[in-house]
């Protein structure tokens, strides 16, 4: 039912969480990245009061388990909320997760039947980034993610995966389209690396192969498979087969590259294509859209959302090749943006047909993490704590000529990339800056680090450089700035960018790229999230200042204070190298419990890897369900599953190397 502006003033929750049992025991992954949204109304005003990503709170890197009740969520969720002053009984309307939304009449099944739900939703995380634009200008809005999950739209195993819609004023029209997503979904399965590895490994190492066709999958099909059509596979073959012995002599290598391994460059020549193809299937969304509605790029904007819109060397290619008017993305564009989008679109549709008024205005709505005084009078770091000093910029820029620091400021950013408010900085003009950050957070040695750079400036330093407040776009180092900052420069010559407003949220760290810059003469910092290995960015002031003293950084900025760490090694010795505790402690039962549970749900023992290959395949529609507290049927169920794993298409593809 459309109610306009009949919906009720007051604070609203939008929540992308799963709440499932035999999900929980099992650890089957339903929903990951999942996050949480708090919005406030008041008349035709949407404000976005808080945001969470879960991971930031349990440690767990993209938090890939679901709950086991609705009171297990309710509780982690007033937990959350509970700093606000607020829990779920003040929430006049929640949304998003079954067995813990309040209502259900938001969802777009029946507006676009034919569309999937979670897409539907990426694409109004950005296309809604800024109302005004939405209805007022024109935006052709592309959603390209991995894969949809069915929580709320049990039916979208059988939809388009993909989302486009092109907005003219308000009018809002919405179409299938593509995402090169799957292909990196199977590279990441095959190589067992994360995409953003691969991305980067595509750009580093330079050998290459010549082209093996890649014969892009029809146009908005959603029965093509890239894991029964091995798509890749000759592509893979073909680097397979190559060696560093005879690669100097074989005509489809270009060589390879002595500063990397023998599987590192056949990744990259591999990736290289991969990422060709990519862009190649981004383009022909975009043209047949312009094609199909007869509009002008000029006069358009581009929104992109979806894990894919991570990819910063596709999303600059597209606004360099069609001249966009500009580019609407949020921070949160991978899956940890889904309670954004599923926020707004409510708002949007709840309250046609009046307008809303909403504008995102920058990345820091998460949780500002306590008080410094607090921390530093709990003892926790007691025999630690050098001098504590108020900020000064000028000290703060010698500190980075130095050594890398750790640089805590205010509310969390949203997303996965670190924005300024949790970073670890360094100097950008020595290749040793990137060497210290990338041996403090244990990755490789050809990882690049971004730099964030003072707004007004970018232009100076990089080749059609425009701004780029959420780091997602890439651009090429102008020649005679390479020798200035060397760390941060891909080795292909670009570097991803973030740049910097003398605004409230980020005004601390503009007053250090201001002094770095005034001290010598470069207005540029390197810039890397503040985590280790594995885990999830840090959230609060105790993670940080644990994390410094482990890793053995000096000095700390935190919420405007320097603090000088002092007894590095006295403090390891107690504290071991393992991560801080974070605030809450996901698992809600004892190991007892937890058996008992399980005995509860699955009484006839059915084997673990059974029961999670059936898990995952019900959630995508794909395979009968029974009732697991019967015999016969959890006899019946484990013969199906045998025979479904026995069948090409559910093989798990892997690197025979890794």
């Amino acid at each position: 039912m459309w109610r306009g502006e009949s919906m009720q003033d007051g604070y609203y929750l939008s929540t992308y969480f799963h709440i499932g049992p035999l999900d929980y025991l099992t650890g089957t992954c339903i929903r990951h990245d999942p996050n949480m949204a708090l919005f406030r109304k008041e008349g035709g005003d949407i404000r976005l009061i808080r945001y969470w990503e879960l991971e930031r709170f349990t440690g767990h890197k993209q938090h890939r388990q679901s709950f086991y009740s609705r009171e297990h969520a309710a509780g982690v969720v007033n937990e959350l909320l509970g700093p606000l002053g607020l829990s779920l009984e003040d929430m006049t309307e929640v949304w998003g997760t079954p067995g813990l939304a309040t209502c259900s009449d938001y969802h777009s099944l029946d507006d676009f039947p034919d569309l999937s739900y979670h897409s539907i939703s990426h694409l109004f995380s950005a296309v809604m980034a800024d109302s005004r634009l939405f209805y007022e200008g024109n935006v052709l809005g592309l959603a390209v993610d991995g894969i949809p999950d069915d929580v709320v739209d049990r039916e979208a195993g059988s939809k388009p995966f993909f989302a486009g819609c092109l907005v003219r004023r308000g009018k809002l029209e919405l179409f299938p389209v593509q995402s090169p997503g799957p292909l990196w979904d199977w590279s990441s399965t095959y190589y067992n690396l994360r995409e953003g590895t691969l991305m980067a490994l595509a750009y580093a190492s330079e050998c290459a192969v010549n082209p093996v066709p890649l014969e892009l999958p029809p146009a908005y099909d959603r029965n093509f498979n890239i894991w029964e059509h091995d798509y890749l596979r000759p592509l893979i073959e073909v680097a397979d087969k190559l060696c560093e012995r005879d690669a100097r002599e074989n005509p489809t290598c270009t060589g390879f590259d002595p500063r990397f391994t023998e599987r590192e460059n056949k990744i990259s020549a591999v990736m290289k294509q991969v990422q060709e193809a990519s862009i190649a299937l981004m383009e022909r969304n975009v043209e047949a859209i312009l094609d199909t509605y007869g509009v002008k790029p000029e006069e358009t904007y581009l929104a992109l959302a979806g894990g894919y819109a991570l990819n910063c060397p596709t999303n600059s290619h597209l606004m360099r090749k069609y001249g966009f008017k500009g580019m609407i993305a949020p921070p949160c564009v991978n899956d940890s943006g889904l309670s954004l989008g599923m926020g707004l679109y409510a708002f949007y549709r709840k309250m046609s047909p009046a307008r809303i008024r909403f504008r995102l205005g920058h990345a820091y709505h998460g949780a500002a993490g306590g008080p410094l005084e607090e921390v530093l009078r709990s003892g926790t770091f007691a025999g630690c704590i050098g001098s504590v000093t108020p900020f000064e910029e000028s000290r703060a820029a010698e500190d980075l000529c130095h050594a890398p620091v750790v640089w805590f400021d205010g509310p969390a950013e949203m997303g996965p990339r670190a924005l300024g408010a949790r970073s670890l900085l360094g100097d950008p003009r020595s290749p040793a800056a990137k060497d210290a950050l990338n041996a403090v957070k244990q990755r490789e040695w050809w990882r690049p680090v971004a730099p964030v750079i003072l707004a007004g400036e970018v232009g100076e330093w990089f080749e059609e450089g425009c701004p780029s407040p959420y780091m997602l776009h890439t651009f090429r180092v102008k020649e005679e700035k390479r020798e200035l900052i060397p760390a941060v420069i891909h080795l292909d010559g670009t570097a991803r960018v973030q740049t910097v407003e003398d605004a409230p949220p980020t005004r601390n760290l503009y007053r250090l790229l201001r002094a770095f810059k005034e001290a010598t003469g470069v207005p540029v910092l390197c810039n890397t999230s503040l985590n280790g290995k594995g885990e999830p960015i840090i959230q609060d002031i105790g993670e940080a200042l644990h994390f410094a003293l482990v890793k053995g950084i000096e000095v700390a900025y935190i919420n405007g204070v320097r603090v000088q760490l002092v007894n590095h090694g006295s403090y390891r010795d107690r504290a071991g190298a393992v991560s801080f505790p974070r605030r809450i402690e996901f698992s809600p039962m004892s190991p007892e419990e937890r058996e008992a549970a399980m005995l509860r749900h699955n009484p006839h023992r059915i084997p673990l890897e059974i029961l999670k290959f059936y898990m995952e395949r019900i959630e995508r529609g794909g395979i009968e369900r029974y009732d697991l507290t019967d015999p016969k049927q959890a006899r019946r169920l484990i013969r199906e599953v045998q025979l479904h794993r026995s069948r090409p298409g559910e093989r798990e593809a892997r690197d025979p190397e890794a």
